[in-house]
């Protein structure tokens, strides 16, 4: 009676420990995020700012719950080692050897394709005792498109696109006035853009 109590325990512990472990099926798969190129024509874009928008779609992505995300700073230095200098667009080929050097299932590739501020100041002089008037509007725009390739095929799984505006303006009569002067562009379009796209990279059927 008592073996057969032990060995009843003894399936019941190993039960246990087999139910508490991960399946096999249940792992997130390791995605890699590559710079954003700057592909914005007759706009300025800031050094690091590619950078920048990694570090976000990399900290977006692992909040997502649905990743592993290899950190910028590791993929730099396995880059580095490797001798390897990304330049131009991804292509399949490169996804392929970029992902077995990372031990990522896929790789996220994106551009900035707009990226800049319209900006427009309207004045009127005074007239006899007439203040003078000075409005000034300033329009901040952004536009990125990113992809994930398979790594083990180079075949691109999803795709997609977003674009934001973001305005401010200031009125000054007779010199007095105000209004908002935000230079914060990647606060204002970039974040909300990456979080659209990774928004979408969820929905994805990866």
């Amino acid at each position: 009676m008592k073996k057969l109590v032990s060995v009843s325990l003894g399936l019941a512990l190993v039960v246990g420990v087999l139910a508490a472990l991960p399946a096999a099926g249940d792992e997130k798969p390791r995605i890699a995020v590559l710079e954003i190129k700057n592909k914005a024509d007759n706009q300025y874009w800031w050094h690091g700012g590619g950078e920048a928008a990694q570090d976000v779609f990399v900290t977006e992505l692992f909040k997502s719950g649905k990743f592993r995300v290899v950190e910028r700073e590791q993929i730099n230095a396995i880059l580095q080692e490797k001798g390897l200098v990304l330049s131009g667009d991804i292509n399949p080929s490169t996804a392929m050897q970029i992902g077995q050097l990372l031990g990522a299932e896929y790789l996220l590739a994106g551009a900035v394709t707009e990226y800049g501020i319209d900006e427009t100041d309207v004045r009127t002089p005074g007239i006899r005792r007439l203040p003078g008037v000075s409005v000034g509007k300033k329009n901040f725009t952004a536009a990125m498109n990113a992809r994930v390739f398979d790594t083990s095929t180079g075949e691109i799984l999803w795709a997609d696109e977003a674009r934001a505006e973001e305005g401010s303006a200031r009125v000054f009569v007779g010199g007095f006035g105000g209004g908002s002067n935000d230079r914060r562009m990647f606060d204002k379009v970039m974040r909300p853009i990456i979080d659209e796209l990774v928004a979408s990279l969820k929905q994805a059927d990866l």
